[in-house]
């Protein structure tokens, strides 16, 4: 937390590679999932292994160039209001 008191253009390189936004990211993604494991929960939420497996299917499809049934999950936040979005 104190490297946020000093502008970045002033720090040490090796100082400032500690605030990239990347290498945070990466930090927190791994103390979350030490947290998780403690608790005995799964790292990743079985909704997002859902959205993975389909991404994955949808783009073998598009390799072996098949027809893919349309399906609309209700994913496209950009047209629904927000009383949509959370399914009310």
């Amino acid at each position: 937390m104190a490297l946020l008191c000093f502008p970045m253009e002033s720090l040490a390189p090796p100082l400032a590679e500690l605030m990239d936004p990347a290498l945070r990211r990466e930090v927190a993604a791994k103390v979350n999932e030490a947290i998780l494991e403690v608790q005995g929960v799964p790292k990743e939420a079985k909704i997002r292994r859902l959205v993975r497996l389909r991404a994955w299917a949808e783009q073998r499809m598009r390799s072996e160039r098949r027809d893919m049934p349309n399906m609309d999950l209700g994913l496209d936040v950009a047209s629904q209001t927000s009383d949509d979005a959370m399914g009310t």
